[in-house]
């Protein structure tokens, strides 16, 4: 099954279940998962790997070829936050991301990349206001939506080895966005929380100011809006109340 369609399962599962429980009983808005005055801090935690074998590379959707080298990304973050009334917090989160490409070769149409290399890095900053719908009318399983007033700041390095050395161009990233983030929150203790979220709706703008090895400096803006539930941005974590 495609990622695409495992996605859209996903999304559908989710909204049935949402659904399903509201005309059921199963989910009670007025039940308190967690009580006004409780306080949190967590971790979260994600992490990706590509890795390509063979002499002649692989094959991507039928339109990239060769494809040799190997990728990486990782991202983490940690977060605090106060319940103001009873299932809904106000909170700060802090992030980490880092993604690395090293691509050995590639070839698409007529382009051919060799010796590329791509490193991202930034950190965030969050504000963020989080509401839980408790399961069953109990205090195990919820789902909620958390909402983010974010800004982020990074650097991003995109070069070729070639027989002068390192050429390419280098980028200072700001980013400032808006965004809505649901999932799933189980109690596994009485105190600690174990939570799967997922990326799905944002809009923001970036921008970068670039230099380059044979170049003057530019600047570059982006302005964006997307619907786009990300698996590869599925991360889990784990939250101490007290």
């Amino acid at each position: 099954m495609s990622k695409k369609r495992l996605i859209l399962l996903a999304i559908l599962i989710v909204a049935c279940v949402k659904i399903c429980a509201e005309r059921r009983g199963m989910a009670n808005p007025q039940a308190v998962y967690i009580e006004k005055g409780t306080k949190s801090v967590g971790l979260s935690f994600g992490y990706d790997s590509w890795r390509t074998s063979g002499d002649d590379g692989v094959q991507l959707l039928a339109l990239v070829s060769g494809v040799k080298g190997d990728a990486s990304l990782t991202d983490m973050s940690a977060s605090a936050a106060w319940f103001i009334k009873d299932n809904i917090s106000v909170g700060v989160r802090f992030g980490y991301n880092d993604l690395r490409m090293e691509v050995d070769s590639l070839s698409f149409s007529l382009i051919e990349l060799k010796d590329r290399h791509f490193y991202r890095q930034a950190m965030s900053g969050s504000v963020t206001c989080r509401g839980y719908l408790p399961l069953f009318d109990g205090r195990i399983l919820a789902m909620f939506v958390e909402g983010r007033l974010s800004g982020q700041k990074g650097y991003l390095k995109s070069y070729d080895l070639t027989d002068r050395g390192k050429e390419g161009t280098y980028s200072d990233l700001y980013e400032a966005s808006l965004g809505l983030f649901p999932g799933i929150s189980v109690f596994i203790t009485e105190r600690v929380s174990f939570e799967i979220l997922l990326p799905l709706l944002e809009g923001g703008v970036n921008w970068q100011n670039q230099s380059a090895t044979k170049s003057d400096d530019g600047t570059m803006s982006h302005s964006f809006f997307r619907f786009k539930p990300n698996l590869v941005g599925l991360r889990m974590g784990m939250i101490y109340h007290f």
